[in-house]
């Protein structure tokens, strides 16, 4: 099944709602055009590593155990 999308004057595009879902994107998430070894292309949507987050937090004074909570908290939350 294929979905079409019109580029605007600046390149942009919308993706429809129902890869979004389909994705699980949402507003502000990112994603990455990639070029498969057939030539084709594809777009996943972008994870960053934990340690791209590093420093957001300022204040807070994790408990052993929270971060693997939250992480899971997330997940659960994302979930696809």
């Amino acid at each position: 099944m294929g979905y079409n999308a019109k580029i605007t004057s600046k390149g942009q595009i919308t993706l429809p709602a129902e890869m979004r879902k389909a994705l699980n994107l949402q507003e502000g998430d990112r994603v990455t055009f990639a070029r498969g070894e057939d030539g084709r292309f594809y777009l996943e949507p972008k994870t960053d590593s934990l340690g791209a987050l590093r420093g957001i937090v300022k204040g807070v004074k994790a408990k052993p155990g929270d971060i693997e909570s939250w992480i899971a908290e997330a997940r659960g939350r994302r979930a696809r």
